[in-house]
This record gives C-alpha cells, sequence and structure tokens, in this order.
C-alpha cells in the first residue's frame, strides 16, 4: 500500500466520483482506476459500489475512509514536525476551540505565538463539543480546548485542566430583569435552550428543580452561536452561559451577568489531544500561547 493510493481513495470518496477526482488530481481516469483496483486487492474488499452512474462508496468504504484520512493527517503532521525540529518558523497547526476560549484568549494567545513562529499557518474552529471530538480522533485537529469530556471518553484523549468554570444566567444590557437576584424571579422570561455552550434539556431542568423550582418552558434551542448572541442582543430572552460571554471585550457591551444567588456549575475548560499522538513543536508553541494567556486571565481573577 502506497501513500497515493490512499490519496487518490480519499479523493475519489470526497469527489464522489473518479472523473471529478481525476480531473481534481490531475490524473487520467484509467491511471485512477487502476489505483483503486490494487488498493482493493490489497484489502481484499471492495471499497465501492460500481454501476452504470460510476462509483459509490459502500460501507467497507466508509470505515475505511476515516482511517486513510487519519493516516494521511498523521503523516503530514510528521513531516511538518520534522521541517520545524530543523529549525522551521512555518509548519501548520489546526486546533479547535469552545466559544470561551475564542472569546477570552484567542487572539491574545495567537499574538504571543506569532513571536515564535511568523510564518506558521494556523488553522482555528469553533464549534460543538462533538466536533471537536471528532476531529480529534480523525487527526484533523492538533488539539482543542474546551469542555472537560465525559469520563467514558476521557481515555481516548490527553486532557489538561486548564481553569474551572461556571454558568451565569446571561441577557442583554439594559434587559428589564437584569437585577433578578434569584431563579425564581426568572420563570416566566422567555429561556433559550443551547447545547454549543449551555445546557441541554435534562440539565436545564435539573438546575431549577435542585433550587426547588419548576422548570419554565423553553422554547427556543439555538446551536448557532452567532445566531445565539443576536438572539440575546435583541430581544428579551435569557439562558445559561459560562460567565466569560459577559466578560469577553467583544460581548459585555452587549451582554450582562444577572446577579442571581445560585450557583450554576459548569464543566472545567481543558486542553485536549489524542492519545498517541503528541503534539509538534509549532502546535506545543501554540499550546503555551494559550496556556500564558489562561495565567494571566486566572491572575486577574484574584486581584
Amino acid at each position: 500500500m502506497k501513500l497515493h493510493h490512499l490519496r487518490d481513495f480519499i479523493t475519489i470518496a470526497r469527489a464522489g466520483g473518479i472523473r471529478a477526482a481525476a480531473r481534481e488530481l490531475g490524473l487520467t481516469q484509467p491511471a485512477l482506476t487502476k489505483s483503486l483496483r490494487s488498493l482493493e486487492q490489497e484489502l481484499g474488499s471492495t471499497l465501492f459500489d460500481r454501476s452504470r452512474r460510476g462509483v459509490a462508496i459502500n460501507s467497507f468504504g466508509e470505515a475505511f475512509l476515516v482511517r486513510a484520512e487519519a493516516a494521511l493527517h498523521q503523516i503530514e503532521r510528521g513531516r511538518n514536525e520534522v521541517l520545524q525540529l530543523k529549525g522551521s518558523a512555518g509548519g501548520n497547526v489546526s486546533i479547535a476551540t469552545s466559544s470561551v476560549v475564542a472569546l477570552m484568549f484567542l487572539s491574545a494567545a495567537l499574538a504571543d505565538f506569532r513571536k515564535s513562529y511568523p510564518d506558521a499557518s494556523v488553522s482555528v474552529q469553533e464549534g460543538t463539543f462533538s466536533n471537536m471530538l471528532r476531529g480529534l480522533r480523525d487527526g484533523v485537529l492538533d488539539f482543542a480546548i474546551g469542555p472537560k469530556p465525559a469520563a467514558d471518553l476521557a481515555e481516548d484523549f490527553a486532557t489538561e485542566k486548564l481553569f474551572d468554570n461556571s454558568r451565569r444566567v446571561i441577557g442583554r444590557r439594559g434587559h428589564p430583569l437584569a437585577n433578578a437576584t434569584s431563579l425564581g424571579e426568572l420563570l416566566d422570561a422567555p429561556w433559550v435552550l443551547t447545547g454549543a455552550v449551555g445546557p441541554r434539556y435534562h440539565e436545564f431542568y435539573e438546575i431549577f428543580r435542585d433550587y426547588g423550582f419548576k422548570p419554565p418552558p423553553a422554547l427556543i434551542q439555538c446551536e448557532s452561536l452567532i445566531a445565539l448572541m443576536a438572539l440575546l442582543d435583541g430581544s428579551d430572552a435569557i439562558t445559561f452561559l459560562p460567565r466569560q460571554w459577559a466578560e469577553a471585550a467583544i460581548t459585555r457591551g452587549l451582554l450582562v451577568e444577572f446577579p442571581v444567588k445560585e450557583t450554576i456549575e459548569g464543566p472545567a475548560t481543558c486542553l485536549m489531544y489524542q492519545v498517541g499522538a503528541p503534539l509538534t513543536p509549532v502546535a506545543e508553541a501554540l499550546a503555551d500561547s494559550f496556556r500564558r494567556q489562561v495565567g494571566h486571565y486566572l491572575a486577574g481573577r484574584r486581584t
């Protein structure tokens, strides 16, 4: 099995056919067909179902695609690591961050990182926890910074806690209920649920039940962070969010934390990478920059 076999297979799968993949790779269709057949012979199984309309990836192909992409990502990461160890100030690093990390630390961490790696290419994704885990497993991401994974998931990843966190009731600045001091005063408010950064249904209801309140209806569910920000700023909707949503420079002119007395716990924020795939020098340098910015933040909260 050669690297071009994996490359050709992945391109066919992603392009949806041999003709489109041949155009993308600049190869002839017979050459690509021969490469695919060589790979299938070595695996002892077909990876695509053939028909007059072309090829369609089958269940064997779907399973192998995940491994093939991860393998090529790791090889590319190894190539970059060798260049970095030779003293290159370039290289590539791909990360994912939670909304809190993006709001609070991303700009400063990148500025700090650029002092050592001015030519490095950095790819930043901001998404849900499930997308982070998928990217780490597939080898697309060097590391992710976000909510600590559950115990049954943590074994797959090396995790380093950066800071503990909690949630707050967040709404727009000037909200008529912004001075509420108890969840009991907010039972009739229009609540928004968001699995991206806040509790889902069962957690939401448990928060109110734990303090002896009948859970209010939550009629809006929002998974888009930009849409959530616009919704909170443009209406009287409120939600549970990490406290940093009211602290970040970009949001503190729009959103405020309601001073409710009840404590709403949230998951710790951790740096995570795949077990068995240590960080490259450039990825480690970027992780160090995030660690330093988190340290500055925590020191400021103690003063």
